[in-house]
């Protein structure tokens, strides 16, 4: 065997003794087990109506303050964590949520019984379904002028 044959199989042997020990996961960022988390603040809100179109009848935008909060969090094992306005946290597992996309972005979409509840990956909007009285209320985290 050649002395970087032996050399070669020293190392190799050193990494596979340091594999058999530690946490390997240590540096990564899905480390603490977050696949999503994000905060956002909304400043605006309005009222709508729905259907199975969508949303209409919308009041105008109107400020609020101090603004609305919402705190998102996913786990690498999909459960969800959902802080609002800093005073209630919801957990959910999978079968309580989804996540999709359509014209506006991408979003996690939760539900329970009478309620609905979208929530932008990018926090433009964050919308409320009440499901029995097919209204909603959408909350904005700025004012879209185009």
């Amino acid at each position: 065997m050649s002395r970087f044959t032996a050399k070669m199989t020293f190392a190799l042997a050193a990494l596979l003794l340091l594999a058999s020990c530690g946490d390997w996961t240590a540096g990564s960022p899905d480390a603490d087990g977050a696949v999503f988390s994000r905060s956002y603040r909304y400043y605006y809100v309005m009222d709508c109506r729905f259907d199975g179109i969508g949303l209409f009848d919308c009041s105008l935008a109107a400020p609020i303050s101090p603004a609305y909060t919402a705190s998102l969090r996913i786990d690498s094992d999909d459960l969800a964590t959902l802080s609002l306005d800093g005073n209630y946290s919801y957990y959910y597992t999978t079968h309580e949520y989804t996540s999709g996309h359509d014209d506006y972005g991408s979003y996690y979409y939760f539900y329970d019984n009478g309620w609905e509840l979208t929530f932008y990956k990018d926090g433009s909007e964050l919308i409320f379904w009440d499901t029995d009285e097919n209204t909603a209320t959408v909350y904005l985290n700025d004012l879209d002028y185009e």
